[in-house]
This record gives structure tokens, sequence and C-alpha cells, in this order.
């Protein structure tokens, strides 16, 4: 959906270390069928994200933590800078769960769970999830849902609200087991 609401000559500033589902979309659908120009820097080195701007970025993508190397970047600091050049910021927070980690407070504009792993915890629903408080943009995506798909039908909503029910008892208990 995210990419979706790109045009063709939009420069996208994505994290290095990014799901390989991610960068596998971004590398093999996004660049050569959508006409994107993507940028894969690593967020962790001081000035890279600074230097990988241009005219054209609309978007900067970033993951933390994650996976599969586990590395963590400023949120907030990010945000800061890619708003301060007029761009949109995703935060893919799948590895840290809304219970752990909440980026739209700390500047995200939208937010990325995958589903299938720690909100449902249960391994029986493949779902995704984009989280805003962007007006805007959350028009934009249900403009796409009704015209290109990507909706869950309600067994999965069913299954993925049951995990969500215990999503804090288990992340509490990975908590301790670390």
């Amino acid at each position: 959906c995210v990419m979706h609401t790109l045009k063709p000559g939009d420069h996208v500033i994505c994290m290095d270390d990014v799901y390989g589902g991610t960068s596998r979309l971004i590398r093999q659908v996004c660049i050569p069928n959508y006409g994107l120009n993507v940028s894969f820097v690593d967020f962790t080195v001081e000035g890279a994200l600074e230097s990988a701007f241009t005219a054209e970025t609309k978007l900067v993508w970033l993951e933390t933590p994650t996976n599969p190397s586990l590395k963590i970047v400023d949120i907030e600091k990010i945000a800061a800078k890619a708003h301060e050049k007029g761009c949109f910021v995703v935060a893919d927070n799948t590895f840290a769960s809304p219970y752990g980690q909440k980026p739209l407070k700390f500047g995200a504009d939208a937010v990325m769970h995958s589903v299938t792993k720690y909100i449902n915890g249960h391994s029986d629903v493949v779902m995704g999830v984009i989280v805003t408080n962007n007006t805007e943009f959350a028009e934009k995506c249900r403009f796409l849902q009704k015209s290109i798909g990507g909706v869950p039908g309600p067994m999965c909503c069913y299954l993925a609200l049951r995990g969500l029910k215990t999503l804090a008892v288990r992340m509490q208990q990975h908590e301790k087991n670390a």
C-alpha cells in the first residue's frame, strides 16, 4: 500500500538491513515496475541518511530493530531529519511489536506491522497492517484497498484479534526469558 502512494521518479531512502521480503518487494517489484528510485542506506552510520536525500525524495523507510541483524536506530532523530526535507516516514515495527515500541509517538507518519508474527502469535494468519495518524495517508490507503485489494477476510481478522488479546502476556514472557 505504501509504495502505491508514490509516483514514477520518486525517490525512497530505505534502511539497508530491512526484512528480506521488504527488500525483495522494493528491488524486484517497485524499482523495475513502478519506476521508483531507491537508495539503501545504513542509518547507523552518522551522516549517511542526510547524504542520501535528493530533491525527489518522498519517503524514508526504516525498520528498528531490523531483521535479521537487529540494528537499532533513533526513530525520533530520523523522523526529524526526514520531516525537515518534507518526507513521509514509515517504520516497520514488526520485531518490536506495538507492545514494545510505538513509532508514531517518535515522529513516524505510518507504522507497518507483520501481523503474522507477534501480533497474531499462532502462525495461522498471513497478514500485515499499516497504522497512521495522518488522515490524508489513511484515505489514500483506504482507496488503494478498495481498488487493488489486500483486505483480509473475516476469519483472518478473528484469528489476528485472538492473538492480539494475548500480545502483552506473550511479550512479557519473552522479556523474562531473554
